[in-house]
């Protein structure tokens, strides 16, 4: 172990893509001989992971910098360190930069295998603790791969981790900045994914959520076809109690074979995320989404058929240019048919360098916003009465943490940090976080349950 103990700290925003490789920075700077704090003020070095997808996560990121810098001690400490997605769509968007004018050195993707030498540099003054950024469309490099497959130091949920399946996206929808932000797909190779998940599951984690920007299109890049079908057979030759969900399946690459393998084994979560965005068929051309209205209904009837008790959540977007108010109504209509359990919905926003930016047609903020709002009030009467229904059913719960009123943690409808919570009331000896427990739905409320232990 190296002697240098310099004081570190790591402020993580945004997504669990950010989790995921805050995680590895955590282990990376500890191994080489930084010792982690909790507080910014009693650091040498503060590692603030930043999120560039939305304007809104841009001025977080500004304002924690910000912060930040303004509350050094005398000394100049902590100095400031900027990664993750802000960093590198700065490197292609140069007016974001004001967003990082408090950060000392911005590192991006293709620095992390770096980092420990660029904060020592920094620490010691010296001109070369400066890093780089700016992947615009090109796919991550090896040496960020060879990084993302070493050690994490987990945060969160001692029992519930995220396994990244790859980085970037190919899909190029026009609203979207993740090519210009993570690159092209590019694909882990499964060995060391199912490396990972198995060391993962050895340090007592119970819930892998398979997460990238697009997981139903794992392995195109590397097979020229989808490879989820062939991971998820990998990952269920894992013995013991474990959960798997998919996050993130987009509806164009979702696939019979992969629902019929989700069906056959109860540790995959009966739930998937399956972003939307709209549903009326010309928005969907002009969103670029590279499917229509029939595709949407096939999904879900596909679903149904290998799936009928499956938790869904989707994503929609209200605004993007060229919605008017048939566009919308037909959007409103769908989800007041009460399709999904859980559902997050983005006024559109104009994002530099995407193709939205320059279509006609529009929409004012506040109608977007106003749009917005109406979908949510519908969907909240819905989320009530679907998660209603689901009350006295026997299910299990994954246990996360002891709060005030009971233990608290999440049944297999609910993914972690989007979705709802359940809080188990009643006796409760002996149990620790990361455990399973079998429970009876006592309650439910809009989004959150109550329940009690159930013994057959």
């Amino acid at each position: 172990m190296p002697r240098f103990r310099n004081l570190f700290c790591l402020v993580n925003l945004g997504c669990p893509k950010n989790t995921v490789d805050s995680e590895g920075i955590l282990a990376a700077m500890s191994l080489a001989g930084f010792r982690f704090v909790a507080d910014p003020a009693s650091a040498d070095i503060c590692l603030v992971n930043t999120c560039g997808f939305l304007d809104a996560a841009r001025r977080e990121a500004a304002g924690v910098l910000h912060e930040l810098a303004v509350r050094r001690n005398r000394r100049g400490r902590p100095l400031l360190v900027a990664t993750g997605c802000l960093v590198e769509r700065s490197g292609g968007v140069p007016e974001l930069s004001g967003f990082l004018e408090s950060a000392d050195v911005r590192a991006g993707f293709a620095d992390y295998p770096r980092l420990p030498d660029i904060c020592r540099d920094l620490l010691a003054g010296r001109a070369t603790a400066r890093g780089t950024g700016g992947y615009a469309g090109r796919k991550l490099s090896k040496p960020y791969f060879r990084w993302l497959d070493g050690p994490r130091m987990r945060i969160g949920s001692a029992g519930s981790a995220y396994l990244k399946l790859g980085e970037g996206c190919s899909n190029n929808c026009a609203y979207c900045s993740i090519p210009l932000i993570r690159g092209r797909r590019a694909s882990r190779t499964m060995k060391a994914i199912l490396e990972e998940a198995r060391a993962l599951a050895g340090t007592g984690v119970k819930e892998l959520n398979l997460i990238a920007q697009d997981t139903t299109a794992y392995g195109i890049d590397m097979a020229g076809k989808p490879q989820l079908a062939p991971l998820l057979r990998g990952l269920l030759k894992m013995s013991g109690e474990l959960w798997f969900r998919i996050l993130y399946a987009h509806p164009k690459h979702l696939t019979a074979e992969m629902l019929e393998i989700m069906a056959s084994d109860p540790r995959v979560c009966p739930y998937l995320d399956l972003p939307l965005q709209h549903v009326n068929d010309r928005m969907l051309s002009r969103m670029g989404r590279g499917y229509g209205r029939k595709r949407v209904d096939q999904v879900l009837a596909m679903i149904r058929r290998y799936l009928p008790d499956a938790a869904l959540r989707t994503t929609f977007i209200t605004g993007h240019p060229g919605e008017g108010e048939r566009e919308f109504h037909e959007l409103l209509a769908f989800v007041a048919e009460g399709h999904f359990d859980h559902l997050g919905v983005f006024a559109w926003s104009p994002e530099p360098g995407t193709r939205s930016l320059a279509l006609p047609g529009r929409v004012p903020p506040t109608v977007a916003a106003d749009r917005r709002a109406h979908l949510m009030t519908v969907q909240a009467r819905i989320s009530a009465r679907r998660l209603r229904a689901r009350q006295g059913a026997v299910t299990t719960m994954l246990l996360e943490e002891r709060g005030r009123d009971g233990w608290q943690g999440r049944t297999p409808w609910q993914a972690p940090e989007v979705d709802g919570k359940t809080v188990l009331t009643g006796p409760a000896r002996g149990l620790r976080p990361g455990d399973f427990v079998q429970v009876n739905i006592t309650r439910t409320s809009r989004y959150d349950c109550r329940a009690r232990s159930w013994h057959p």
